[in-house]
């Protein structure tokens, strides 16, 4: 009550729905097993990604690989702690339907038995149905050592 005696009352009309809290799509694969890739002169070979993350509007088929099912913007996380068995320039890119990324493409000059990181991230557009995965390629044929504990992960999540 006011000071006058009368009860005011008024209704504030309620707005619209505001967007859906959280993310669209996501997803993501990771290794935790020692693994030894054979690269070839010259020619890219997919990292083995066996363990699924949550995700939501992706889904992890071919294996190896996050296929999205919405288009739209995404940022995509990438990691590799690798060794080489003879000194060689590495590279590391992440694919999408078979072609690098430009922004992830990283290659390094590698000493024998030395333990490298690869990481980074990067934003792009995607189609609904784009397959993206992660390759490593040398200059010379060489074996590359992923070592024990989580050494690959591969993430995206939709931002717009």
């Amino acid at each position: 009550m006011n000071p006058s005696g009368y009860t005011i009352d008024f209704v504030i009309p309620q707005g619209p729905t505001g967007p859906a809290a959280g993310l669209n799509a996501y997803g993501g694969k990771f290794s935790n097993t020692a693994q030894t890739l054979n690269l070839g002169i010259g020619t890219q070979t997919q990292i083995a990604l066996p363990n699924n993350l949550p995700s939501l509007n992706t889904t992890y088929t071919p294996a190896n690989s996050i296929t999205v099912i919405q288009a739209g913007t995404y940022e995509i996380n990438y990691f590799s702690n690798v060794s080489v068995a003879l000194g060689t320039t590495l590279t590391q890119a992440i694919r999408v339907n078979g072609t690098n990324i430009p922004s992830t493409v990283i290659s390094r000059t590698l000493s024998v038995g030395a333990s490298t990181i690869y990481s980074g991230s990067t934003i792009v557009t995607l189609t609904a149905g784009s397959v993206i995965d992660m390759v490593l390629s040398a200059l010379v044929a060489v074996g590359v050592t992923l070592g024990s504990g989580v050494n690959a992960t591969l993430s995206l999540k939709k931002i717009n």
